[in-house]
């Protein structure tokens, strides 16, 4: 190759290897060097604000943790108390507890009430024959007037213990006709357990089928106030009937006529006793 040839291609490489170098790159005014400290606090929402002319607005976040987690405590309003007659909020409703014991606006506590017991036969026979208790009489002027109407009052009181043998459908019309014909002769009848009375009835009652009849048996033993038998009153009834049951045979008027027949001969009995 010739001297002439040779110079432009040298020219042309010198031209090339001059593009590659880091000096074109870079440019001829300074921006700055990024490797230096010097760097632009992040813009808060406080400058943001103050940049848009708006008041700041008031931390709403507490600024301190709870000690078991992240849990940040609002600001909150107290409640209004409510224009109603008793409390109507939860703070109310809360003192008046702590005050007294109980809600305002709860109703008052139904007060518990013990069930009547069943009763019992007995019970309603006494039910049947014992009176109401009678008025105090006016109080006696003189001692002896006393003491003369409170043996005369305690000569006349019955109690009757309960009738045996009878089912009820029979003792219930017999027990009602034993007291009005008590009442009816003068005869103060008590409660069963009462031991002051004079004079204690015990009753013992049967039915049984016969022959195309059936018959009712009575019998009444007259005891003091201690227990002792002074009288015995008995005697019987017979209705035609063929029924099984004898005392389903037996109507209540036979009940009625048994107490009759029992309250009769008994004052009778006490009236002679007594003179």
């Amino acid at each position: 190759m010739t001297r002439v040839a040779t110079a432009p291609m040298l020219l042309a490489c010198f031209a090339l290897s001059a593009c590659n170098t880091t000096d074109a790159l870079v440019p001829l005014v300074d921006i700055g060097d990024s490797s230096t400290n010097m760097r632009s606090s992040p813009v808060t929402q406080g400058d943001a604000e103050r940049m848009a002319g708006t008041p700041p607005r008031q931390q709403t976040f507490a600024s301190q943790q709870r000690s078991n987690g992240y849990h940040p405590a609002y600001n909150q309003m107290a409640y209004r108390r409510g224009s109603g007659s008793p409390p109507t909020t939860m703070e109310a409703q809360a003192m008046a507890l702590d005050s007294n014991g109980s809600s305002p606006v709860a109703s008052a506590p139904i007060k518990a009430r013990a069930l009547p017991e069943p009763i019992s036969n007995a019970q309603a026979e006494e039910e049947d024959m014992v009176e109401a208790p009678a008025r105090e009489p006016p109080r006696q002027q003189t001692q002896t007037a006393a003491l003369t109407a409170s043996s005369s009052s305690r000569g006349s009181t019955v109690r009757f213990l309960p009738i045996i043998g009878a089912p009820v459908q029979a003792v219930t019309p017999l027990s009602r006709q034993l007291g009005a014909e008590a009442r009816s002769h003068g005869l103060s009848i008590k409660s069963s357990n009462d031991g002051s009375t004079a004079y204690i009835l015990k009753g013992y009652l049967s039915a049984f089928s016969d022959n195309g009849k059936v018959t009712v048996v009575y019998v009444w033993d007259v005891l003091d106030g201690g227990g002792a038998r002074l009288h015995r009153i008995q005697g019987q009834e017979s209705i035609p009937s063929d029924a099984q049951d004898p005392w389903a045979a037996v109507p209540a008027s036979v009940m009625q006529q048994i107490a009759s027949k029992t309250i009769t001969e008994f004052s009778t009995w006490r009236d002679a006793r007594d003179g």
